[in-house]
């Protein structure tokens, strides 16, 4: 059941990445854009820098739940030499179920923030584009990477998953 449910989660996440990578491809297209209005026709796009600002924030929430279920972070094993394996199981376990707490936590707030600014109608400064959405997409991204993390502990705890996981 397990199995099932993170094959679907990871397509899932895989397709939320691929959002992402067009929102990039756009990213790039209104640069190029940009540059060319700039030094060809001396018209500056003047809202270009708050488009990048927002469409950033976009990309990073789309790619960070999917780089985590891929397990592409960085990682920085300090006590895997001091603890036995499984002392160091249960501490990884610990780790998992506190980053998932904290970011589900990040996660609430995030939503709060958004929640409130749009209800005060925040928006860009020069081309009025609502921030809400953008913060909406954070918080859901990192609710997400929250129950990355969440499987990630149980994977800690039960590893038969994990390497059933590996022959498929």
């Amino acid at each position: 059941m397990l199995n099932a449910f993170e094959r679907g989660f990871e397509r899932a996440l895989r397709l939320l990445a691929y959002a992402g990578g067009l929102v990039l491809a756009g990213l790039v297209l209104l640069v190029v854009y940009e540059i060319c209005m700039r030094y060809f026709f001396g018209r500056p796009f003047r809202g270009g820098y708050e488009i990048t600002e927002l469409a950033m924030s976009v990309i990073v929430a789309c790619g960070l739940p999917y780089t985590a279920i891929m397990r592409g972070h960085v990682s920085v094993d300090l006590l895997s030499g001091i603890f036995d394996k499984p002392a160091f199981r249960w501490l990884n376990f610990i780790v998992h179920v506190l980053g998932a707490a904290l970011l589900a936590v990040l996660s609430w707030e995030s939503v709060e923030y958004a929640l409130r600014s749009h209800a005060y109608g925040d928006v860009s400064n020069m081309m009025k584009i609502p921030k809400s959405p953008f913060q909406f997409a954070v918080a859901i991204s990192t609710g997400l990477f929250a129950i990355v993390l969440m499987l990630e502990a149980i994977r800690v705890v039960y590893p038969k998953h994990t390497t059933e996981k590996a022959k498929t």
